[in-house]
């Protein structure tokens, strides 16, 4: 519409109608006060954990006629020490749920969804007693919304109820790595330790205080947190040494020390993996190079070698998982030499579970003999003693159920196959709960 067409349609605006309008306005002063005041206020509905003949989700809920209508909400449901966790959403989405499954039946029991936002999840679960435990930890962070403000860096501690979690906020400089194993939660389930892209270094949160309780920049070294207990070791690729840091009990880091134990020809990797209950690191180099670090007794003296080479002549070897007492490895191989880092990378075709003492061939695993038609995750149980695939199964009218398939841990041999139930997208990625002591 143009100025005159504007005018045009003031100009027939009826004469009641502007009676109506000056008959009806208020005195200067109060059009002076009401044109100053900025404070909005919003009625706040309270939330009450849900009762008898209260339904949530899929349940149909009574409608009463009661105006707000009564806001419920349930409690999580702790996840079990012999349960997986499976990840919606995948590489870099600014939302990912966490689905907690079961093994035996496939069934989703608990759906937490958080907001990393980064390029891998930052999410670690832990297997909890009852509803106050905390059942998911991740780094998050809220992206900016131009003049209404910058982003917000947070760890979030879900449990409880989903509407409250505890968040611990980060300074605005944090810039959280984001791949496996660079960042961890103590045992004792007091701090959250990280390496940072903007330090350099580790930054430590308070997740009870829910601040920054220290950080140190050591550039040079990681990205990883082996953590046993509040001691982190990671490694120092250029220097050819291992590094120790100890997380104070007031939650500031200091280098303990570092030893030159690694070969001339060592080369990292972007991720690692961690045996829990051995206290032992898995790092699968980038030249296939297979390293377990022993850190149960502190930082290592001796020169570590590797136990073996993951290359392959059928394809190049692409992710790796090491159970609970380092006595199995698994690595997936592609059906492409072109390292998997690429984008031509080529899709998964075999997954070989190895002995952990040797690097010696356990049981070779096709798609086929997993009973999948593409792979999508793998990962081990709490205990260690269970292995499993996430993957699509065959497609039936136009749609592939995806299938999470255990193996026995120590001879290879299926013990169960599930269809995943309850996930509303599809499940990228598989993790193993942590116990905390």
């Amino acid at each position: 519409m143009t100025r005159h067409s504007r005018r045009a349609a003031i100009a027939v605006v009826p004469v009641a109608a502007l009676l109506a309008v000056t008959s009806c306005s208020s005195s200067s002063e109060d059009t002076q006060e009401s044109a100053s005041s900025t404070e909005v206020t919003y009625p706040t509905v309270e939330f009450t954990v849900p009762g008898e003949g209260i339904g949530l989700g899929e349940e149909d809920q009574e409608i009463t006629g009661q105006i707000p209508e009564p806001l419920h909400v349930a409690e999580i449901t702790p996840i079990g020490a012999d349960q997986i966790l499976g990840i919606e959403g995948g590489f870099g989405k600014l939302e990912m749920t966490v689905n907690a499954l079961d093994p035996a039946t496939g069934e989703v029991t608990t759906r937490i969804t958080v907001g990393p936002g980064i390029w891998d999840p930052v999410v670690h679960g832990f297997v909890g007693d009852s509803a106050s435990d905390p059942a998911v930890i991740a780094a998050e962070v809220w992206r900016p919304r131009g003049s209404r403000g910058a982003a917000d860096f947070t760890v979030s501690t879900y449990s409880g109820n989903l509407l409250e979690p505890k968040e611990a906020s980060l300074p605005d400089v944090a810039r959280v790595h984001s791949r496996e194993g660079s960042n961890a939660v103590t045992s004792d389930g007091k701090y959250f330790v990280s390496w940072d892209d903007g330090l350099y270094g580790i930054r430590v949160v308070d997740l009870e205080a829910g601040t920054e309780s220290g950080a140190i920049r050591i550039v040079g070294c990681g990205p990883f947190t082996w953590m046993v207990g509040h001691d982190l070791y990671s490694v120092c690729e250029d220097t050819r040494e291992l590094l120790h840091v100890n997380i104070g009990e007031d939650g500031v880091p200091t280098e303990v020390g570092r030893d030159k134990v690694l070969p001339d020809d060592f080369v990292s990797a972007r991720k690692t993996t961690f045996a829990e209950e051995a206290k032992k690191a898995l790092l699968v180099s980038e030249n296939g190079d297979v390293y377990l670090f022993d850190v149960s007794g502190g930082l290592p003296t001796d020169t570590v070698s590797p136990i073996g080479n993951a290359g392959d002549p059928s394809g190049r070897f692409s992710e790796n998982v090491v159970n609970a007492d380092a006595s199995r490895i698994a690595i997936s191989y592609t059906d492409s030499i072109v390292h998997p880092d690429s984008a031509r990378g080529g899709s998964v075709a075999k997954v070989v579970l190895f002995d952990a003492a040797n690097l010696a061939p356990v049981k070779s695993l096709a798609l086929a003999d997993m009973g999948i038609e593409s792979f999508s995750s793998m990962a081990y149980s709490v205990d260690g003693t269970t292995f499993y695939v996430l993957g699509d199964g065959q497609e039936v009218d136009g749609e592939a159920p995806q299938k999470l398939v255990g193996f026995d841990a120590s001879t290879g041999a299926q013990v169960s196959s599930v269809e995943i139930d309850g996930a509303v997208t599809p499940i990228t990625d598989l993790i193993t709960p942590e116990v905390m002591e």
